[in-house]
């Protein structure tokens, strides 16, 4: 079995294992049903059960899905098609950006993996060295940031929009929890509106530092 990937109107409705029996296709017994062939004499639910009693008839085959386009806008493609189809334009749109675009990109990459080694070491490792490597490599990795920031700005600017705008919209979570959670009817309705208001307060000073940037 393959993995499909079912959309409508380009939206996501289905991803499942399944094969081409007959040119439809099954999910191990069952029989992927296109709704709209069902007919006005039927029911979803009437022919589902009879799908799952095995009593699967030609009217009923007549219904499933098949690879392709299957109207109304729905199509149903091989999952590992659509993806290898995104690789290719992903590549193809990263080939096009400027040199100096893909040279930020791919140091800041190598940058995190730096910090992913040094984390790695200090928290998971068990050998003699992990601590003195794991500290070697969070140096060395503070270093290159500091020099990647510097050489192109214009980047690190955009990397530190992006996480104010991700504090922001954390503190608005926070700020909703805070009129629902109360773990055990301790908080009074004006501590809780209280801390919503503090937590909004720090998310609308994200924001603005955001968009001052």
């Amino acid at each position: 079995m393959r993995l499909v990937q079912v959309t409508r109107n380009g939206e996501i409705k289905l991803t499942v294992p399944a094969e081409v029996r007959n040119g439809i296709l099954r999910h191990h017994d069952a029989i992927l049903i296109n709704a709209d062939l069902i007919p006005a004499t039927t029911t979803k639910a009437a022919v589902a059960a009879a799908i799952k009693a095995g009593k699967i008839t030609p009217e009923i085959e007549a219904m499933g899905m098949h690879i392709g386009d299957n109207g109304n806008g729905l199509v149903v493609r091989w999952l590992d098609e659509v993806q290898a189809e995104e690789r290719v334009k992903a590549k193809a749109e990263y080939d096009a950006l400027p040199a100096e675009v893909r040279a930020a990109r791919e140091e800041r990459a190598a940058i995190d993996d730096l910090y992913r080694r040094s984390y790695k070491a200090l928290n998971r490792d068990t050998d003699d060295n992990n601590v003195e490597r794991g500290y070697r490599l969070q140096a060395e990795a503070d270093r290159r940031l500091a020099a990647w920031q510097e050489k192109y700005p214009d980047a690190a600017k955009e990397e530190l929009r992006r996480d104010l705008l991700a504090r922001a919209d954390h503190e608005e979570e926070l700020a909703v929890g805070a009129l629902t959670y109360d773990c055990d009817g301790s908080f009074s309705p004006e501590y809780q509106r209280q801390r919503h208001d503090e937590f909004m307060a720090k998310a609308a000073d994200y924001r603005r530092q955001a968009a001052q940037l």
